[in-house]
């Protein structure tokens, strides 16, 4: 007998594959496998540069895995003073950068999902029509020294603040929230700011977490515009400026210890170790990000 405390559990069903599923399901396996070790091939030759030894860096003798071991290159990397400010201006631009940017596509999209706004068709078609029309170098220029922010930190954040491709996507998202809440709070007094602030923005989480990473991924990634607009500023340029120099224009990371042996054996590890610097924090991110990308993606595949 079965004691009515026990509970009984239904038999899970297993339903049998056929030949042909099982073939694409393992030809999916394989082509798995290989996107996975082409994408992986890069970061760990990378990776295995850096840590070599200086001498097998220079005879190319590293093909997958390291040969040697030495943090030589690492400690003169974390000993240099303009790797460190590069560091903390990134820092910044993502923070706040992806602050003003979240702020400004959420205020936009705002009014965008509402049908009360008569200007709402209007602007979306703007919005649209900038994604494939937009300024040329020389006129944004123009405009960002007439605005007296050559050369400050308000160059890289605000020219970016908010990119059209996520304005209509916030704006799509948020027009699938019920307009009962919408009209309920109006009726109680609400004014516009209010059912922004205290109904929309906390039911709006999962697009502002989806805008967040999209705008802090495209500020630790930003050069261009620290190229253009900083020139004169060294000390307010970003991470990526800094790697691009070492990698490209062949500037040393030590540039007291160039005329030593040792510098000049170790000048080409140092690039690969400027490259690992720059790519740990979004490495260690983004894997516990990336079901954001993935649902950012598909809310923006849902038109209105």
């Amino acid at each position: 007998m079965v004691r009515k405390s026990e509970k009984v559990r239904p038999r899970r069903r297993h339903h049998k594959m056929s030949a042909g599923d099982r073939v694409f399901t393992g030809f999916n396996y394989v082509v798995s496998f290989l996107a996975a070790c082409i994408t992986l091939y890069p970061l760990v030759y990378v990776f295995s540069m850096s840590i070599s030894a200086p001498e097998a860096v220079v005879s190319n003798l590293v093909r997958l895995l390291p040969k040697g071991f030495s943090l030589k290159a690492y400690e003169m990397v974390f000993k240099s003073k303009e790797i460190w400010t590069s560091y903390l201006n990134t820092i910044w631009y993502t923070v706040v950068g992806t602050t003003i940017s979240t702020a400004l596509t959420m205020m936009a999209a705002y009014p965008l999902s509402r049908h009360q706004f008569f200007l709402r068709r209007q602007l979306s078609f703007f919005f649209t029509l900038s994604m494939f029309f937009s300024g040329t170098l020389v006129p944004m220029y123009l405009l960002i020294n007439n605005l007296g922010l050559y050369n400050t930190r308000w160059a890289i954040v605000l020219p970016t603040g908010a990119a059209a491709y996520y304005i209509i996507m916030a704006r799509t998202f948020l027009s699938s929230i019920p307009d009962s809440l919408y009209e309920s709070a109006r009726i109680d007094g609400a004014t516009e700011w209010t059912v922004l602030r205290k109904i929309f923005l906390p039911l709006s989480m999962p697009i502002m977490s989806v805008l967040i990473i999209y705008y802090a991924v495209h500020q630790w990634n930003g050069y261009f515009n620290a190229m253009i607009y900083l020139p004169g500023r060294k000390d307010l340029q970003p991470l990526q400026v800094y790697l691009m120099k070492v990698l490209v224009n062949n500037e040393s990371v030590a540039g007291e210890a160039a005329g030593s042996a040792t510098m000049s054996m170790i000048s080409l590890q140092l690039k690969y170790v400027v490259i690992v610097v720059a790519l740990v924090p979004i490495l260690c991110v983004y894997p516990f990000l990336q079901k954001y990308f993935i649902k950012g993606m598909m809310i923006g595949a849902v038109k209105e």
